[in-house]
């Protein structure tokens, strides 16, 4: 944290032309400040705008929905308002966290990839039996040159091996062939 006190000040419009503001006082950085906003998704929705906010000029409570418009503002202010950062430990745990959640991104995005993965040896297992009903014949070295390339592209791919634990995927609703 720096030793700046800084007041946040935010600004939203809601689908019904509705304008709510607030502020906060934090002792963090802009950057962020804005990443954490994003992250609770008071630059989008209205309700988490209102309850990092505080607006409660909202007429029409009960409805909730997208923001239209977000604007946040900083303005530097003195440190008497240290005492009222009532966010910098939910913002610093934010921060504290920031490599677990993209540790936790990575590891979807890599066992997504490895479905796609055994996804496509799975359906390059499928069209190379295919391939071998339709040529019937185990003679694969006197198959026309663009045949024997095909073969061994679609054999190649079947012996994919991985080096990593296979992930648990969802059987999908229905086969792709």
């Amino acid at each position: 944290m720096s030793k700046k006190i800084l007041e946040v000040s935010g600004d939203a419009t809601r689908d019904m032309r509705q304008s709510g503001s607030g502020s906060f006082y934090s002792a963090h950085n802009q950057e962020v400040i804005e990443k954490w906003l994003s992250h609770k998704d008071a630059d989008s929705d209205d309700y988490y705008f209102d309850e990092v906010f505080g607006t409660d000029e909202w007429w029409d409570e009960e409805s909730h929905g997208q923001l239209e418009d977000f604007d946040v503002s900083f303005k530097e202010t003195e440190d008497e308002h240290e005492d009222e950062c009532e966010y910098d430990e939910e913002i610093q745990k934010f921060i504290d966290e920031e490599p677990k959640r993209e540790m936790e991104k990575v590891t979807y995005q890599f066992n997504d990839l490895m479905g796609n993965v055994q996804g496509m040896k799975d359906t390059a297992l499928q069209l190379l039996n295919d391939f071998k009903k339709v040529v019937k014949t185990d003679d694969f070295e006197n198959l026309p040159e663009e045949e024997k390339k095909l073969y061994q592209t679609l054999n190649d791919m079947t012996q994919l091996t991985l080096q990593f634990p296979k992930p648990e995927v969802k059987k999908e609703t229905y086969d792709p062939f």
